[in-house]
């Protein structure tokens, strides 16, 4: 039996994890089946327009709770649709982009990306030049860069560069002449949509003397070859992540593994239950940290960060970024 009038729209031919979401949902749906029913899957490609006729489809066959939209810039292009459409609600698992904290009825599972730039904006603080490397075209590293040219601590020390989504200005030599006068004082702040690109040029000669922070928010990624010693203890991912977590959560984690499991699925399952149940969404149980969303904005609120370093061939905990309703923002240390 399906989940009723519900479907996910996944671009599962890009880089936007959307392949993990798949994974994830169909581990709770096998494995919880009475606590989770399954609903259908389709693919958009990546494409905002095919995404649109996805969803005017969809919603004719009387599907009312879409999943889906996993970059804010699908998300900024979906909006109209979603306003000529008030019964329609939607669910994004990874949009963070800080321009869409606006009335809409899209609920937001990741934190807007102010959230995820504080998380690592000490480290900023410290380094002698930022090289903010980011995705051209895509509305939440736009974003970012806004954010970064507005804060006055950090402007001075900033160096971006856009990365074309082919990424034909993404090799070697490109990177080689940006970094020509890095030192280990300098950092690389990394929000690329194709990070894995990225990554492998480490395998093919590239080297950065600093730290690297990776705040695109999404699973840690692999790092393998010659880029494992390259980016061994230099290579840092701040990822959304709960500060308690239920025993159903853990058994999915470590199933499938750090790479394969996506963090926000199973308060997506949650939320789905009490949207299609005609219940409230200000009391939903959470098996990741608070869920709890903002009434206007439906965008998730409170949430924490932690930071990890890859070290060893694994990415071993650093530090923990946290908003608490009662505590305000703080960070708290593992100590080895």
């Amino acid at each position: 039996m399906s989940l009723p009038k519900t479907i996910a729209l996944l671009a599962l031919n890009g880089d936007f994890g959307n392949q993990v979401v798949k994974n994830t949902l169909e581990f709770y749906w096998k494995n919880y089946p009475q606590e989770y029913k399954s609903f259908p899957i389709l693919n958009t490609e990546g494409n905002i327009e095919t995404t649109i006729k996805l969803l005017e489809n969809s919603y004719k066959l009387g599907y009312r709770y879409f999943v889906g939209f996993t970059s804010s810039t699908t998300v900024a292009g979906i909006l109209d649709w979603f306003n000529l459409h008030p019964d329609a609600i939607g669910i994004s698992p990874s949009s963070t982009a800080l321009s869409l904290s606006i009335p809409k009825k899209i609920f937001r599972m990741s934190p807007t990306d102010n959230y995820i730039l504080d998380s690592v904006t000490p480290q900023l603080e410290n380094a002698t030049k930022i090289y903010y490397i980011y995705t051209l075209g895509e509305l939440a590293p736009l974003n970012i860069l806004e954010l970064l040219e507005n804060n006055p601590s950090l402007e001075p020390k900033l160096v971006p560069y856009g990365a074309k989504p082919d990424n034909s200005n993404l090799t070697v030599q490109d990177m080689q002449t940006l970094f020509q006068n890095a030192t280990s004082t300098d950092c690389v702040l990394l929000y690329l949509f194709n990070r894995r690109f990225y990554i492998n040029l480490y395998s093919q000669g590239l080297t950065f003397p600093g730290s690297q922070y990776d705040i695109i928010g999404g699973t840690p990624p692999p790092i393998t070859g010659e880029a494992s010693n390259q980016l061994n203890g230099k290579y840092n991912v701040s990822t959304f992540k709960g500060t308690n977590t239920s025993i159903i959560w853990r058994d999915g984690y470590n199933t499938l593994g750090q790479t394969n499991y996506n963090t926000k699925v199973l308060n997506i399952l949650n939320l789905l239950n009490s949207l299609v149940s005609n219940q409230s969404v200000e009391n939903i149980n959470s098996h990741f940290g608070i869920l709890e969303f903002d009434p206007v904005t439906s965008d998730l609120i409170y949430p924490s960060f932690l930071i990890e370093t890859f070290t060893n061939g694994n990415y071993i905990s650093s530090f923990l970024f946290v908003d608490s309703p009662l505590l305000g923002k703080y960070q708290a240390n593992f100590i080895e």
